[in-house]
């Protein structure tokens, strides 16, 4: 890679890192290249990108960046996961290729929403709801009130129903007393 070829990956690098809610390191020897495909398609699929990255460029893109504690994880080959949305999207998807592809894809280590993330820490943010899984049970709490409200008030037609059945009736038995009488 030619000089100026180095200087705008750097720099494509740092715009990554720096627009990114979350990245996830991981050493990926001794995957083939058929699960390269595979975990790349995974990450994708979820809107995430993974790239594997030059450790000397990468640190140099990393420094810039403002994240000097990711700079010593840039060492041999590394893949960078990075989420542009949901920052734990990136933990979670690394933590699954983890359990997939062990001992051949070792997360390293990472950064969450700007705060570096130690490898052992990794496990933890993975096992985070998605932004999806909150909303979701945002939606829940906020739509239980109102459901319980609905089903309540639809048990008192139903009762107030049923007492006007029951007047009628009496309405009808009374006229009936009435023509007879």
């Amino acid at each position: 890679m030619s000089t100026q070829g180095k200087i705008e990956e750097v720099a494509r690098l740092k715009k990554k890192f720096e627009q990114a809610a979350s990245l996830v390191l991981a050493d990926y020897r001794g995957l083939t290249a058929d699960e390269m495909v595979k975990l790349r398609e995974k990450y994708t699929k979820e809107g995430l990108e993974f790239r594997v990255v030059k450790d000397t460029l990468a640190r140099i893109a990393a420094e810039e960046a403002g994240l000097k504690e990711l700079v010593d994880l840039f060492a041999g080959p590394i893949g960078v996961a990075i989420g542009y949305d949901d920052p734990v999207l990136a933990f979670k998807l690394t933590e699954e290729c983890r359990v997939a592809y062990s001992p051949r894809y070792t997360p390293k280590g990472g950064v969450f929403e700007g705060v570096v993330i130690s490898q052992d820490e990794i496990k933890r943010y993975g096992a985070l709801p998605s932004r999806v899984e909150l909303l979701a049970k945002l939606a829940m709490l906020l739509n239980s009130p109102m459901r319980s409200l609905a089903m309540m008030l639809k048990a008192k037609i139903r009762e107030f129903a049923a007492v006007l059945n029951e007047v009628r009736i009496k309405r009808e038995q009374q006229n009936k007393e009435e023509q007879d009488g």
